[in-house]
């Protein structure tokens, strides 16, 4: 005799559930297999995205550092004032 327990909606959900993990599964296995078959190939493209990224990464980090650069050379120039900044100091008289 056969006894369902729980509601049709849980039945649904966990079917759902198992079809999506058994899903994920088999791409997992796919691309273990691919990287086991395919090292070499990976590796390669592994190691030109680092390269890239490095290369993007040095080159922001130049830019960062010519635009310090400039902006303590302006600095110095301007000895810390701006020609359109103006300071207005406004006394309270009734403390």
């Amino acid at each position: 005799m056969f006894f369902n327990f729980y509601s049709n909606s849980f039945n649904q959900v966990s079917k759902g559930f198992a079809k999506g993990l058994f899903v994920i599964g088999l791409l997992l296995i796919g691309f273990g297999t691919l990287v086991w078959i395919l090292k070499e190939v990976l590796a390669v493209i592994a190691a030109a995205i680092f390269i890239i990224v490095g290369c993007i990464c040095c080159f922001n980090a130049v830019r960062i550092f010519i635009s310090t650069m400039k902006a303590r050379q302006t600095r110095q120039d301007n000895n810390g004032r701006s020609d359109n900044v103006k300071i207005h100091i406004e006394h309270d008289l009734d403390i």
